[in-house]
This record gives C-alpha cells, structure tokens and sequence, in this order.
C-alpha cells in the first residue's frame, strides 16, 4: 500500500515533508469522472465544522466522556433526564453547525457523477445540507426525535424548544449558560448530579411514547433496510473511498471488508491508522476540508 502525507494546518498536527501535490494527484486519479466511486464518511469529516469526536486527542473519550448507550438510554429514566438537561445546552451547538469544504466538496462531486453514493456515520446531517443527494445515513439523523413506541418522527428543533419551556425554572437554577464542554452524543457536560425535577416529555402522537434521538445509540441495532441500502451503495459503485474515518464500529468495516472481497479498489484519506488499511492501495494522510476541495475542476471552484 502506497501512503502519501501532506501539510496539515499550522497548530494542530506537525507538518509533514511529502509533496501535497503527490496527493492531490492521487486523489484526483482515483477520483477521475470515470469510475463510479461510493464515499465512506466519519468524524474528520465534520471536526472541521466544529462537531466533536469521540476518538481522537480532543475529542470526548480523550475528555472523560462516555457514551449514552441504548440500554441505558431506554432502561433508566434518570439516564433519560441527564441526556436531555445536557442537550439544553449541547443541541445548540451541533444546530449551528454549518458544512464545511469536505461537505461542499463532496456534494460537487456529486453533482457532477464522479461521486455516485455517500454512506456516512455521521449524524449531523451536514452532508445533505451541503447538496449531497444519495446519501445513505448508518447511523441516524440528530436533528429527529423518534418515537419507540408508534415510530412518529418529529424535528429535534420543535422537542428541544418543548424542554425548554416545561423546565423553565430547572433551567434558571441549575445551568450555566457558559459550558462549552460539548459532548460527541449532542449534548454537554454541565455540573449538575440532580435531573429529578427535570420532565421528559413523551410522545404528542401516541401520548405515552419515550422519545429518542433518530440516532444509533452504543449497544443500538442499525435497521435492515438501512444495512443493506449501505451496502449497496457501496457494491454499486467500482471504487470505494474512505474520508475521515478509522472505520472503528462494525457497521462501518463491515462495508469496507464488503468493497475489499468484491475486489473494488479502496483509496483512504484519513489522519492516522484504519481498520481497512491492509485492503487500501493508497492511503493519503490529510484532512478532508483541506484536500477534496482540490479534486474539483476549476470551473467547481
């Protein structure tokens, strides 16, 4: 496997000596307007925009966090109440968040057939406000809130306005309106140990329902459909490119492994080591925001 690094941006890692001229050139070899290519997003994808991580030097493990997991989540109504007072001021932040160059770039290639599908792990959603059509999203979107027992869908905007308003008065005593600790999950760390008073609205739909984050959980299933729609993105295509992303969880590797035994060529462009990397010809050491804008043509830019 051929590996190629380029510059990174002054103060966040150290500068490498490769050409990033090398690198453009492979990337725009691999993404050349004649091969039908299926892009695999993760986390580097949407840093850039300001949405934390969990895995890397600052992102949420790094800090301390844990995860919400499914079980926790549906099985603990106090876990419930500490996700959403966290999300009162956690939720603010990932809706502000705007796509950056990796997602306008990659809906450009989109548009102009060199990119034919886009599975992201992703659940910011930033991808399609970039422009991106055919985008498959594994794990969920975090702007839904999902009813578990009818399955009603509804804007997270809309739910998280109706906390606000029922806990008016938790909210006066309890939060700081400074944190900016701001967690992978969608919401925030905030210094509080008493969610008791703090109500969880259910379901306006079927009127008992929990309501959850249109999100896969840690420990949560992926839907059939949703599975194989990936998979087929990626076995439709003849090339896979995989952004952003060490391919940490089984529903990722698993489409990479997929694209591998079909014997599709697989390009990285990520920021230190991935589960795909013995199946990769080329591997590009670089972020995203910085090197697929330059695979556009010049009229695109």
């Amino acid at each position: 496997m051929a590996r190629l690094a380029v510059p990174r941006l002054p103060g966040i890692v150290p500068v490498a000596s490769a050409d990033p001229s090398l690198a453009v050139q492979a990337l725009r070899s691999f993404i050349d307007g004649h091969h039908t290519v299926a892009v695999l997003t993760g986390a580097g994808c949407s840093t850039e925009s300001g949405i934390p991580d969990y895995r890397s030097p600052e992102g949420s493990y790094s800090k301390g966090h844990r995860p919400m997991t499914h079980q926790h989540f549906m099985g603990d109504v106090e876990h419930r109440k500490r996700y959403w007072a966290r999300s009162i001021v956690g939720y603010r932040h990932f809706d502000a968040a705007q796509p950056n160059t990796a997602h306008t770039a990659l809906a450009e290639l989109e548009k102009l057939g060199w990119v034919s599908s886009l599975v992201t792990q992703n659940v910011d959603g930033l991808h399609g406000q970039a422009g991106s059509q055919r985008v498959v999203e594994l794990h969920g979107h975090n702007n839904e809130v999902e009813c578990q027992s009818c399955g009603a869908l509804s804007p997270r905007r809309n739910f998280q306005e109706v906390l606000q308003q029922v806990n008016d008065a938790w909210i006066d005593h309890w939060l700081d309106p400074e944190v900016i600790d701001i967690r992978a999950d969608g919401d925030a760390h905030i210094a509080v140990e008493d969610f008791k008073a703090f109500q969880v609205p259910g379901c306006e739909v079927c009127g008992t329902g929990v309501l959850k984050p249109n999100v896969v959980f840690f420990g949560g299933s992926i839907k059939a459909e949703v599975k194989q729609q990936a998979l087929n993105a990626v076995l439709d295509a003849e090339r896979l490119l995989v952004a952003g992303t060490s391919l940490p969880v089984g529903s990722s590797i698993r489409l990479a492994r997929a694209a591998h035994e079909a014997g599709k060529d697989i390009m990285i462009l990520n920021i230190g080591p991935t589960r795909a990397d013995q199946w990769a010809k080329e591997k590009i050491e670089g972020r995203c925001g910085e090197l697929l804008p330059l695979v556009l043509p010049e009229q695109c830019l």
